[in-house]
């Protein structure tokens, strides 16, 4: 038996399709366990010291920083998500994992700006572009990964805010 062009090309189509569908399974197998997780000591601690360096830089500036309780209302990460993107004024926010997974995004297609700076971060680099910051933020004993686009350069008030206000939201969402 030969198989024609366009059998072969239906075998290759099915064997992508499982391909992506085990993909699939594996992120809301990895989301699933990363929710089921207690949360962790060390992230605690990191907070409180993360709150005490905002509560200094509060005292050095007029700038009013509201608290992430009050901003980030909704059970949606999502809609949270686009509350930081309004907050700060970015171009694009992306939180991925340390692995270049998307977790949530602002951009249409962050697939691969999640894969190639999930990496950068992983390797302790970042962007050559003032415009792009990489942030980590610990939780569940794994990091995810922030992409933070901007039409300005952010001060380091305004990155250790949105620290902050990542980990208020995936302690809320996840």
């Amino acid at each position: 038996m030969t198989i024609d062009p366009i059998m072969y090309a239906n075998l290759i189509l099915s064997a992508i399709a499982v391909i992506l569908i085990l993909i699939l399974a594996a992120i809301v197998l990895i989301l699933l366990h990363m929710r089921s997780l207690p949360p962790k000591i060390k992230e605690k601690a990191e907070d409180k010291e993360s709150n005490k360096k905002i509560e200094n830089d509060k005292k050095t500036k007029d700038k009013e920083v509201a608290e992430p309780s009050t901003l980030y209302k909704s059970e949606s990460i999502e809609e949270n998500l686009m509350e930081i993107f309004r907050q700060y004024k970015l171009t694009s926010f992306t939180m991925a994992t340390i692995d270049g997974l998307v977790i949530s995004s602002t951009e249409s297609y962050p697939d691969e700006d999640a894969a190639n700076y999930s990496y950068m971060y992983l390797q302790g680099s970042q962007p050559e572009s003032p415009y792009i910051k990489l942030i980590g933020v610990p939780y569940k004993g794994g990091t995810v990964v922030g992409i933070i686009k901007s039409e300005n350069e952010l001060s380091e008030n305004d990155i250790t805010l949105i620290e902050r206000d990542i980990r208020y939201i995936l302690r809320k969402n996840m």
